[in-house]
């Protein structure tokens, strides 16, 4: 082989790994190369408009006074653990009507844990604000109060979560109150967690 055909070869070769290493890059300017974003990976994470960390949100600082007046929230905030996720909540009761809207920041579970097949009661898929949840109704059958949960995976491993019930059983609310209740509350304490981040 002559040292011409060698050459030409070394080039051929040469500008084909340029050409693949640069593939990744495209032109913006010339002379300036910005690196393409890579391809979205599939895995079996939730489609959110971002991953947003709820860490320093304390649950009973995500209503404003104003927000809770409009969920007719009678009383003080009540700061507690959650016996079961080790989470920070919040309940916000009205003892008028015996009505109670809790908020949880669960910083060390995942929304699947409260897909269907890993919960009781009746679940559906939702979103609020953009991020997936999930919303649990649970049968008035096997429990004595109205309650609805709604979910929100706010970020990997990150969970927003709003629970309304109605524990007094002599004048329930209508079939899906207690799920727009728990959405609607959910969903405030969301957006000032987006307004803040």
């Amino acid at each position: 082989m002559s040292m011409r055909r060698i050459r030409v070869t070394s080039l051929i070769i040469g500008a084909a790994l340029a050409t693949t290493l640069a593939s990744g890059c495209t032109v913006a300017h010339v002379g300036v190369a910005s690196p393409q974003p890579a391809p979205k990976a599939t895995t079996s994470s939730p489609d959110r408009p971002r991953e947003l960390k709820i860490d320093g949100f304390a649950s009973c600082e995500l209503l404003s006074e104003s927000q809770r007046l409009d969920l007719q929230i009678s009383r003080p905030p009540n700061k507690r653990e959650d016996s079961v996720s080790k989470a920070d909540a919040c309940d916000f009761n009205n003892h008028t009507d015996g009505t109670s809207l809790s908020l949880y920041v669960m910083l060390k579970h995942d929304m699947e844990m409260f897909a269907p097949g890993n919960v009781n009661g009746k679940v559906r898929s939702v979103r609020v604000l953009g991020f997936p949840a999930y919303e649990i109704e649970l049968d008035s059958r096997e429990d004595p109060n109205q309650s609805c949960s709604v979910n929100i995976g706010v970020s990997s491993g990150q969970v927003l979560r709003g629970q309304y019930m109605r524990w007094k059983r002599q004048q329930p609310l209508p079939d899906g109150e207690v799920c727009i209740r728990a959405t609607r509350g959910v969903e405030l304490a969301l957006g000032n967690i987006l307004a803040k981040s």
